[in-house]
């Protein structure tokens, strides 16, 4: 048996993270990096009073880092982030699960195996109060069109 894991949710230093995470991509522990990989995108919405806004902030952080790590470069999702000042997140929420087709973020967080928790649809349903029906229901219905939900109740 392995070692254990060590607990790193009150690691909050980017760099301290970083080297977590190549230390374990290095040793194939996909345990201690995803738990890495986690705390460093909740740095992103520690300091956010708002509990969507701050879940918000950590699914934009962990996308980035995603599509930075695939490509080797640094991702931005500078159009997103341009729509958040303008309209707020629960419109740019709603508007990213009224689209009749899912953005290209969604499309990389289901093959990155994090759109059950991290998409802007897993958000709309934990905080469906938040939302008119049709947004929850369009929510709802994508998931399940991935299979992330049983049913599109």
């Amino acid at each position: 048996m392995g070692i254990a894991a060590p607990d790193l949710s009150n690691e909050w230093d980017r760099d301290k993270l970083r080297n977590w995470m190549a230390n374990a991509k290095r040793h194939n522990r996909n345990d201690i990096y995803q738990a890495a990989f986690r705390q460093l995108c909740r740095i992103e919405g520690r300091n956010i009073d708002d509990p969507l806004e701050a879940e918000f902030a950590i699914v934009m952080r962990a996308l980035e880092e995603a599509l930075s790590e695939e490509s080797g470069t640094t991702k931005r999702l500078n159009r997103t982030r341009q729509k958040l000042n303008r309209v707020g997140v629960r419109q740019t929420l709603a508007d990213l699960a009224m689209k009749p087709t899912p953005s290209t973020g969604f499309l990389k967080l289901v093959e990155f195996g994090m759109a059950a928790e991290l998409s802007a649809e897993a958000l709309i349903l934990k905080y469906e109060g938040e939302f008119v029906p049709a947004v929850v229901s369009a929510a709802k219905k994508r998931l399940a069109e991935y299979e992330i939900l049983n049913s599109p109740a």
